[in-house]
């Protein structure tokens, strides 16, 4: 992928840069709620998936997200007070389920 366009850095503050306009609140939890997400969930995390993309192609790539959704609800857990119930049990079979499918 690098060898056709530009990295993945390079692509991502690109893609960061034409979005919606940011409106600011000054208060230290809206900073922090407004930094986590853009800082691990755009710059940290989309770069290393774009890196991954470009060493192991799309399609194999694309693998990688089935974890998205088990890795999300185990954070909310751990940090966000989330508490399990069944529907989302069942969807963790779903997604171990369609893991086995893929590959």
């Amino acid at each position: 992928m690098e060898r056709l366009g530009p990295s993945p850095l390079r692509a991502n503050a690109w893609a960061m840069a034409i979005g919606q306009p940011m409106r600011f609140g000054p208060s230290r939890r809206y900073v922090g709620a407004w930094l986590y997400p853009a800082i691990a969930g755009s710059v940290i995390a989309f770069t290393a998936y774009l890196t991954r993309v470009g060493r192991m192609g799309a399609d194999l790539a694309a693998y990688c997200t089935v974890l998205f959704p088990i890795v999300a609800l185990n954070v909310s857990a751990a940090v966000g007070g989330y508490r399990w119930a069944t529907p989302a049990l069942f969807g963790l079979v779903l997604v171990a389920a369609s893991s086995v499918v893929m590959f």
